[in-house]
């Protein structure tokens, strides 16, 4: 089975415009998230999708392979489905360009679900909540499971929501022990060929306009995606300037 990462990245963002040139420890970031992908033992290939001519350079001096995508996609995951369209594979890895600092083998452990079970369709990966502030947070998605390991629904909003415990009860309550255990979303997604390009193809959903998460327009449609749990350490990603110390930090601890 060949399986890819693919990294999708523009130079435009609204939030933090040349993200992906931003130096991280001397580094773009683009070349720093590549490098980690290329860790991973179970991958035929990285490859940065992108329009732009500077992060096509900064990727492949870091020795990922670049392709050149429209200026016109909307999302990441349509950016990843144009790219797929000139890079053979069974299953592509759609990664995040602003995860620095994610541990390589879980890559390899969301390649390996695919190998285990190859009739998936889509596959994601979770881990526990850190703290009550992120269990909380809008910024931080939850997501709750089905006994077999598949997402029943994400969410920006804390769920499972414990009615009794929580009710009249303020922001930033902790989940009772012994309850289910909140798992907080890493949004790194991996499809097969045939879903990844029938994904691009579904109309957005209810569900997805209301919470802003385009993994809701898979299970509002009735896709199952597979949750993989990430092993640590954690850290997040960089959605804005300030938190490029707290990911060059967790660098320069290693994994």
């Amino acid at each position: 089975m060949r399986v890819v990462a693919v990294i999708p990245a523009r130079y435009a963002s609204t939030r933090f415009p040349g993200k992906p040139l931003f130096p991280i420890l001397g580094e773009p970031m683009i070349a720093r998230v590549a490098k980690n992908a290329l860790r991973a033992r179970n991958l035929c290939g990285v490859f940065v999708a992108t329009d732009d001519a500077r992060i096509a350079k900064a990727a492949e001096e870091a020795g990922a392979r670049a392709v050149m995508t429209s200026p016109e996609c909307a999302t990441g995951t349509d950016r990843v489905a144009e790219a797929a369209r000139a890079v053979e594979a069974d299953v592509y890895i759609n990664l995040q360009g602003d995860e620095p600092a994610l541990n390589p083998v879980n890559i390899e452990r969301l390649a390996a679900v695919f190998e285990g079970e190859p009739s998936l369709r889509m596959a994601t990966l979770a881990r526990p909540s850190l703290s009550e502030t992120e269990l909380w947070s809008p910024d931080a998605v939850k997501v709750v499971l089905g006994s077999g390991g598949d997402a029943l629904y994400f969410s920006r909003s804390p769920i499972p929501y414990y009615r009794d415990q929580w009710r009249g009860k303020t922001v930033g309550e902790p989940a009772p022990e012994g309850k289910v255990r909140p798992l907080v979303h890493i949004g790194i997604y991996a499809f097969s060929k045939e879903a990844l390009f029938g994904f691009s193809s579904l109309p957005a959903g209810r569900l997805e306009e209301a919470e802003q998460l385009e993994q809701l327009r898979a299970l509002e449609a009735g896709w199952k995606i597979r949750v993989v749990e990430a092993l640590g350490p954690f850290c997040g990603g960089v959605d804005r300037p300030e938190d490029v110390p707290a990911v060059e930090a967790a660098l320069l601890k290693g994994f």
